[in-house]
């Protein structure tokens, strides 16, 4: 046990400051909680293709209003410059995708090994209700499906040993 406690007094540099047990686990028992704000992120893609929509939209338009040669010019250059924008927006998002993914997957493990010691408040699904909505944000998408799919892996990995 002195080993285990020195490799944690390593890893989380421990301090001499008395530790309030009670606030510790008040604290992990609101896990859940805080994670309800990472689950419930606006879908990211779908703004990035409602963005695509309205730039293309716009940009048709305005070139259809302008009559005059100069505006002409002048909003076709802004129009390429909106359109750069707008790759460059659904790029980043599929990134954020991507991202927040992860920070979804790393925020599950860490709950894991926390729920090992700690009670964490989640709000879930009633145990024999559950439905396609894994992550619990009020729809079924894409990181319910990726999460669907974490929790078969790890389920396979820990029934096999591995």
């Amino acid at each position: 046990m002195a080993k285990l406690r020195s490799l944690l007094a390593e890893v989380f540099e421990e301090h001499e400051a008395p530790i309030d047990r009670r606030a510790v686990a008040e604290g992990v028992s609101q896990y859940g909680i805080v994670g309800k704000k990472l689950y419930s992120e606006h879908n990211i893609m779908e703004i990035a293709e409602q963005l695509v929509k309205i730039a293309e939209s716009a940009q048709t338009h305005v070139l259809s209003e302008t009559d005059d040669w100069f505006d002409k010019v002048s909003v076709n250059r802004n129009m390429k410059a909106m359109t750069g924008m707008v790759k460059e927006f659904k790029s980043t998002a599929t990134e954020y995708k991507s991202l927040s993914e992860r920070l979804v997957a790393l925020y599950e493990d860490m709950g894991g090994i926390l729920n090992r010691y700690y009670d964490i408040q989640e709000e879930l699904d009633p145990v024999g209700d559950e439905d396609d909505d894994v992550d619990n944000d009020g729809d079924s998408d894409e990181s319910d499906d990726y999460l669907a799919n974490r929790r078969d892996a790890v389920t396979k990995a820990v029934g096999s040993g591995n």
